[in-house]
């Protein structure tokens, strides 16, 4: 997990302070330091589980504070790393060690040691521009490089969106061939959440690793399964019909909403130049909204577009009571 040494405490990289045990910070200079606090390879459920206990417990004694940086020290990264060596050299911390690095000779040497890494149960490596400043956030100077991993799953339901997605899908809800649940929330366009891949459809996502649970780790979409794709003849066909608003003027369009929670009605009327908006509890008068416009062809769209919008919603056409 990131953390970051201010001289005193921990901060994660939200500024959450991380309650590590004196013993664990004894001996560490008063200067900043950046970092992460590491258990082992494949365990950061595990670490996470330990670096939010805020009762400073003996747990702690797996872990290592591995640094990365020395945000303060003068010079470009050649310089503050050689400033940490000096920070270090000779006083050996129990939990606290400078991150080895090396020189990256080309392309090839960076994908036999991006090999190695994985094959040691490693996320990947960090690429460090020569003579880069320190920078806060992201940088244009630092990147990550790792290998991505593809699988398939079953969908199984849909999240509503939230924010810039309301009222589109949010999420996928998937199920893997061993039965782990998970959600797929990037990845998608916004027509794909107008129009997600359906309920029992195989879809290929793509994901950085798996959790020590075997959930997939940042799951993005990547297109639905070929084979599972109903074609757009199919799907049409598949589409119940939608219910056609009157076509003359001065009829009244009727609906109901009824489930557990709820009996509702909306009604709406064209008058010429008029469209009235009719609703509330099933059993009473409600009420209602009229808005005028410049011509009927205007009213029409408008009432039309109305429609359009409510029926999703569960509103079915019925009799007027």
């Amino acid at each position: 997990m990131r953390a970051y040494w201010t001289g005193k405490k921990f901060l994660s990289r939200l500024g959450n302070e991380y309650h590590a045990p004196d013993w664990f910070t004894a001996g560490l200079p008063e200067t900043s330091l950046d970092g992460e606090l590491w258990l082992d390879r494949g365990a950061f459920q595990r670490t996470v589980s330990i670096v939010r206990r805020q009762d400073k417990s003996d747990h702690w004694k797996g872990i290592k504070f591995v640094i990365f940086d020395a945000p303060r020290a003068k010079g470009g990264f050649e310089a503050r790393m050689a400033a940490l060596r000096e920070i270090f050299d000779g006083d050996e911390h129990e939990y606290a060690s400078v991150l080895a690095q090396e020189a990256c000779e080309g392309e090839e040497h960076l994908r036999q040691r991006l090999i190695e890494i994985e094959a040691q149960g490693g996320e990947g490596l960090m690429l460090r521009e020569p003579k880069s400043a320190y920078e806060v956030g992201r940088s244009t100077t630092l990147f990550k490089v790792k290998s991505f991993h593809d699988d398939e799953a079953e969908v199984i339901g849909h999240t509503a969106g939230k924010g810039k997605h309301k009222g589109r899908t949010g999420a996928l809800v998937v199920r893997l061939p061993s039965g782990i649940e998970f959600n797929v929330g990037t990845g998608m366009s916004d027509a794909e959440r107008n129009d997600p891949p359906g309920i029992g459809q195989t879809i290929t996502f793509r994901y950085q690793e798996l959790t020590d649970k075997g959930v997939p780790r940042f799951p993005s979409f990547v297109r639905v399964h070929p084979e599972s794709a109903p074609s757009r003849a199919q799907k049409k066909a598949a589409e119940p019909p939608k219910p056609q608003p009157s076509a003359a003027s001065g009829g009244a369009d009727y609906f109901e909403l009824r489930d557990e929670k709820s009996a509702k009605f909306w009604e709406i009327q064209l008058d010429g130049l008029e469209v009235t908006v009719r609703y509330g509890r099933i059993g009473t008068n409600g009420q209602a909204k009229t808005k005028s416009f410049a011509d009927e062809a205007k009213a029409t769209a408008h009432r039309d577009k109305l429609v359009e919008q409510k029926t999703p919603k569960g509103y079915s056409p019925a009799t007027i009571p």
